[in-house]
């Protein structure tokens, strides 16, 4: 389905009118995007942990298999 060229100009004044309002309060908008990049940030560095704690409590089930437990071993100490 192709759109009619009155369609793109009706987005193109929507996606206008959304940066000429946006773009009104800058300093409110720096603000927003600041806090929104800490938050992202502390969010990655959380999972991170959780991840990473998350893959030694696993690798520490395995320390008691004989074949793969000195290889496991070896990878948690690295971790730690």
């Amino acid at each position: 389905m192709t759109k009619s060229v009155k369609e793109y100009e009706r987005m193109g004044r929507m996606v206008e009118d959304i940066f000429v309002s946006g773009s009104g309060n800058m300093k409110r908008m720096l603000w927003y995007n600041f806090l929104k990049g800490i938050a992202y940030g502390l969010g990655i560095f959380i999972a991170g942990t959780i991840i990473v704690g998350l893959v030694i409590w696993i690798l520490s089930l395995f320390n008691q298999v004989p074949i793969v437990g000195p290889f496991v071993e070896h990878i948690s100490h690295s971790l730690k």
